[in-house]
């Protein structure tokens, strides 16, 4: 047996979504990673395929909107049936163009998913190790040392890979959990579940998924891009007869069985399966040197689509703390922030699911089933309901609130302000786009736009009527904070207004806002501030602009 031993900032181990993302983000931010996969080729099928609007966000900052777009379906919504009777429409058109550029859920199967994530890896100049298989890891002072081995080999030759840190983006299934023991605790649903994806010579529209809700459970159809559809359904058997394994002739049964539907063919089918939901998660996403992201952490009913979005989310969320604390800009604590920050929203999916699937679209309970066709129903019909279920399905509305990171500070005594305050976003909360222009060019930009790059930003609002010592008092405080977070803080000031005030002599970053729409959002009267975090968080927001908390905020965020 031979050894060869490798030093490295970032160990990645897996690479689906969430550990190409994960891998991407590391490369982004400037740090030396590797990951490692034991499967030989990319995953063929579709596997996940919902895309959520706060996901597409994120794949616009990691640079690879445009192709995910240009490869997927976009579902604006879900309609709901009992056989050919329309009973519900959810919409997902409910997201307004303020909160979010992607009112959509869009259909791209994993696979494709994997692909451009893979591509843009390797234009940051990382690749994927193939046949690398995780068989050990040991732990020594700062340092995790990972035993790999070539996949599905008799070689007893083994790499010893020694990482800074080691991130288990695996699966469900993952070794980096097996190996340091850390429990999966949870259930496994009773009911099986039957899925393919097939064509449909039906003429029912690709705008919107599609759902029956039958005594089993929920009928479920999805269009894919290039045609196909993606059929989910129960299996619809008593507890003493074998569950059936997906076929067509079992889907065309079902179909009729379910819709009524005795016109439409099912054909081509290019992958079938049977599955079970599980329920489970960790208790903590760190053990020493190693963290867990994705699957490897938490899973849940596929219903909602939310899974592979929260894990890409993990890595979203993980990746900018660990190069901040890699490039020594940051102390190490900041790396507790992302349990502090994940696992809570995991446990919210998660419990939201198990209700949804075992207590509304699989349930068995007469009365259940009553109160869903009678009150449920109808209250989802109401705009301010379906609102907030977009937003919640789009992941929009997470947030970190009660992160020891978030921090807010109001010293205004007006309650016009006061008001216009709460209602705007807090801190914890993802920035909102808001249109303005770029200075002097005057395009049109968003805040999104504004804030590509790995770097946090510090807005500081001139206000709607600054005293004229107010100029001098935010160009000192940007100049500063630029100056003092080097490469770390890009400041931007926003002036209400189309034109740069001659009073103001500060020479970075302005954004105008010549019809008010960011001092608006961000409940702006007088001089503020609000820091955004690289992941698109706001971390603090003051008004007035404070600098001594502000200072304060950035030594416990950064060395």
């Amino acid at each position: 047996m031979s050894l060869t031993e490798v030093d490295i900032d970032v160990l990645v181990v897996g690479s689906g979504p969430v550990g190409l993302a994960m891998a991407c983000e590391l490369l982004r931010h400037g740090v030396r990673c590797r990951i490692i996969d034991k499967a030989a080729e990319p995953v063929q099928t579709s596997r996940a395929l919902g895309i959520q609007a706060r996901s597409l966000e994120v794949f616009e900052n990691m640079g690879v909107i445009d192709r995910v777009l240009a490869a997927g379906t976009k579902a604006k919504g879900v309609t709901i049936y009992d056989r050919d009777l329309v009973i519900l429409r959810l919409s997902l058109q409910h997201i307004r163009e303020k909160d979010s550029q992607y009112p959509f859920l869009l259909i791209l199967p994993q696979s494709q998913t994997e692909s451009i994530l893979n591509d843009r890896l390797n234009e940051l100049g990382g690749k994927v190790e193939r046949s690398r298989e995780l068989f050990d890891i040991r732990q020594e002072n700062d340092a995790a040392i990972a035993l790999v081995k070539a996949a599905e080999t008799d070689s007893g030759d083994l790499e010893e890979i020694r990482a800074r840190w080691l991130v288990g983006c695996d699966g469900a299934s993952s070794q980096v959990r097996k190996v340091l023991a850390i429990p999966f605790e949870g259930t496994t649903a009773p009911e099986e579940w039957l899925l393919a994806d097939v064509d449909l010579d039906w003429d029912r529209t690709r705008e919107t998924t599609h759902g029956w809700f039958t005594r089993d459970g929920l009928l479920a159809v999805f269009p894919l891009p290039g045609g196909q559809w993606r059929l989910f359904a129960p299996a619809g058997v008593g507890d003493r007869q074998p569950v059936p394994q997906a076929s067509v002739d079992v889907f065309q049964r079902l179909l009729v069985q379910y819709t009524g539907d005795t016109k439409t063919t099912i054909s081509h089918p290019t992958w079938m399966s049977n599955f079970k939901v599980n329920y489970r998660m960790v208790r903590s996403y760190r053990q020493g040197q190693v963290f867990l992201a994705g699957d490897a952490a938490h899973i849940h009913s596929p219903f909602g689509g939310q899974g592979m979005n929260i894990g890409i989310q993990d890595a979203y969320n993980l990746a900018w703390k660990l190069a901040l604390v890699l490039r020594g800009k940051a102390r190490e604590r900041l790396l507790d922030t992302y349990q502090e920050e994940r696992l809570p929203i995991a446990r919210y999916v998660l419990q939201g699911s198990q209700t949804a699937t075992q207590g509304l679209l699989v349930t068995q309970n007469p009365v259940l089933r009553w109160l869903r066709d009678h009150l449920v129903i109808p209250l989802l019909q109401l705009d301010s309901i379906q609102r907030r279920l977009a937003q919640e399905a789009s992941e929009l509305n997470m947030n970190y609130r009660r992160s020891s990171l978030s921090r807010s500070d109001l010293q205004n005594r007006w309650m016009r302000d006061r008001l216009n305050w709460i209602r705007a976003p807090h801190a914890g909360d993802r920035v909102l786009p808001g249109d303005c222009l770029s200075y002097p060019a005057g395009d049109r930009t968003n805040l999104h736009r504004v804030f590509h790059g790995t770097e946090s930003h510090l807005l500081l609002f001139l206000g709607l009527a600054p005293a004229e010592k107010e100029y001098a008092y935010l160009a000192k405080l940007a100049s500063k904070v630029e100056t003092l977070m080097s490469g770390c803080v890009k400041v931007h000031i926003v002036v209400s207004g189309s034109a740069k005030p001659t009073q103001l002599t500060w020479n970075g970053s302005i954004l105008l806002d010549p019809q008010r729409e960011l001092h608006t959002i961000y409940g702006i009267y007088q001089q503020s501030l609000y820091f955004i975090r690289p992941d698109g968080y706001i971390g603090l927001r003051s008004q007035p602009a404070n600098e001594k908390q502000l200072l304060d905020y950035l030594n416990k965020v950064f060395i």
